[in-house]
């Protein structure tokens, strides 16, 4: 039955969707924060077992890429539960950089680009980055390096998600690039309630959302590139052939 669930699409939505509303419950509900412990980490557990059913990855080093970032995700949201403090946010900071890392090699593609493609994505990350740094420049201090490194990780997975979409199928690029997205807000509005505001755009309830949100959007993503990158490459050998 269990297996069942995270074979069907919808009931996996579902089921992720209702321990996110569970987890932001319990995030912004201070007598039962413990609880917090077991919501929150439920949710790339949700992620991984979904992942390794599902998953038809042809080589061994990109299952073990998208695994090991993922156990870096849930080691990192660990690490995050609690009173927040800039120390916990810079140690939890590296395992989220570090399986971003992970997940920027699995998006790498043999594909040559013209750098005139690129220029759309490098304007939009160049205003991300500003912005951020705007904001939170003087409250940064021992943490700019950190911050800045873990800033231009997240530019990079974005490069590496952007530049895949000659090489998958559109339903996981889209996917896949959404959740960059969604994950870039999230990262964004971490910054500015770390350093700048505490108190800023309903972050208990934003944070989390985007965060879980891109996590899922990516997972899936990767996926259903998994489970249709043998009718891709099936239709450019017919295509070749035909001509």
């Amino acid at each position: 039955m269990k297996q069942n669930i995270f074979k069907n699409f919808k009931y996996f939505t579902l089921l992720y969707l209702l321990v996110l509303v569970i987890d932001t419950f319990v995030k912004n509900s201070d007598y039962k924060y413990s609880l917090r412990y077991i919501t929150k980490p439920l949710l790339v557990v949700l992620l991984i077992v979904f992942f390794l059913i599902n998953n038809k990855e042809k080589y061994k080093s990109g299952f073990c890429l998208v695994l090991g970032a993922y156990l870096l995700f849930f080691l990192g949201d660990i690490l995050l539960i609690g009173n927040d403090t800039k120390l916990k946010f810079a140690i939890g900071g590296t395992f989220f950089g570090l399986a971003k890392v992970l997940l920027s090699i699995r998006f790498t593609n043999t594909q040559d680009f013209e750098i005139k493609k690129l220029l759309p994505f490098l304007a939009f990350c160049f205003v991300y980055m500003s912005v951020i740094m705007l904001f939170i420049y003087n409250n940064l201090k021992l943490y700019f390096i950190p911050s800045l490194c873990y800033l231009l990780v997240v530019m990079m997975m974005g490069q590496f998600a952007y530049l895949r979409k000659k090489e998958v199928n559109n339903t996981s690029y889209y996917l896949v690039l959404f959740g960059v997205f969604f994950s870039m807000l999230s990262d964004g509005i971490t910054f500015l309630k770390v350093f700048y505001d505490s108190k800023i755009l309903y972050h208990t309830i934003t944070i989390m959302s985007f965060y879980a949100i891109s996590q899922f959007l990516i997972v899936v993503g990767i996926v259903k590139e998994t489970s249709s990158l043998t009718k891709l490459k099936l239709q450019r050998v017919k295509s070749k052939t035909d001509k």
